[in-house]
């Protein structure tokens, strides 16, 4: 992953992140600060200027839409989330039944991907029942151990097996000891529905032969962390990470609620991004890999790549 590639545009995602999470009344994504951009002073300021004018515009949309902030706020999926909450709790519905359910009662022409936000607002609506003590341990249980099902049963319909060599690999990990893995894999799929390539490596495998080569094929890593109380080794997983990496610099995105209360530790670490949803860790992901292919593209060629609303315009320098 370029270093510069991150330097250029943490400003303008900064701005722009910080603008929607305002918008939306929760807390904005922390992106850190970087200080080797590959451009020369003038150059990047030029690049930082057409970022936060143009392209800033042209994706606030995007990261502002009803998936950002959660399809459990869109009146299109009232309905659905608590007809599904109802069915995914209840012992007796069948897996095929939620499957069918969630092709044929889902809102019609939207992309795949939205079907992992549609389960992802379930897992949130059981976990606000649970801290409002309004549902109880069996149903949570049952309802958790249902979604990973239809994670698993869905993330087969999308991957065959043999993975893209030219696409994006992003690596899913969980510190030692974290019991809730829902996300990770949910993150996983999500990465399916986008044609990536994908892998989540379970805590077990961190100490055997898996886990050096899994670091070094990565583009990203995505670390899901939910029990503050493994802070120790949240941060020994780091530090494994970039142990396999001295030579390279590979992006860092945190979510969780861990990483959520843990905003000062990640900052110390140098953690890249810290995110609230499985979609916006994603789309960080995604821009990153973007950004380093422009970047990679444009270094080759000796030219300038300049990003406008109908594309990228390249200038030979």
């Amino acid at each position: 992953m370029m270093e510069g590639s991150i330097g250029v545009v943490d400003e303008a995602v900064t701005s722009l992140e910080t603008t929607n999470s305002r918008a939306q009344g929760r807390a904005p994504p922390l992106v850190a600060n970087r200080h080797r951009p590959y451009l020369n002073p003038s150059d990047g300021e030029a690049l930082r200027r057409i970022i936060k004018g143009t392209v800033a515009s042209m994706t606030a949309e995007k990261l502002s839409a009803r998936y950002d902030v959660g399809l459990e706020h869109d009146r299109l999926y009232e309905k659905a989330l608590a007809e599904f909450r109802f069915l995914v709790v209840n012992p007796r519905t069948r897996l095929a039944s939620l499957l069918t359910y969630m092709e044929e009662q889902l809102p019609r022409g939207r992309p795949d991907y939205v079907k992992v936000l549609f389960l992802e607002a379930v897992a949130r609506l059981l976990g606000k029942e649970w801290t409002e003590d309004t549902c109880d341990f069996i149903d949570v249980t049952i309802g958790t151990a249902r979604l990973q099902e239809l994670v698993q049963s869905l993330a087969l319909a999308y991957r065959d097996g043999s993975d893209d060599v030219s696409a994006p690999h992003a690596l899913i990990l969980t510190p030692k000891g974290e019991q809730h893995t829902l996300m990770p894999h949910m993150i996983g799929l999500l990465f399916d529905t986008l044609g990536w390539s994908r892998r989540v490596l379970e805590p077990s495998e961190h100490t055997t032969y898996r886990f050096a080569p899994a670091v070094n094929r990565a583009d990203v890593i995505c670390i899901g962390w939910s029990n503050i109380r493994l802070a120790t080794e949240f941060e020994t997983l780091v530090h494994d990470i970039r142990r396999h990496r001295q030579d390279q610099r590979l992006p860092l995105i945190v979510g969780g609620a861990g990483a959520l209360n843990s905003i000062d530790l990640l900052v110390g670490l140098g953690i890249d991004c810290i995110c609230d949803s499985v979609y916006s860790a994603v789309k960080i992901c995604q821009n990153y890999c973007e950004l380093e292919r422009i970047g990679q593209q444009s270094r080759e060629a000796g030219r300038t790549a300049i990003v406008t609303p109908s594309g990228i315009d390249w200038l030979t320098q």
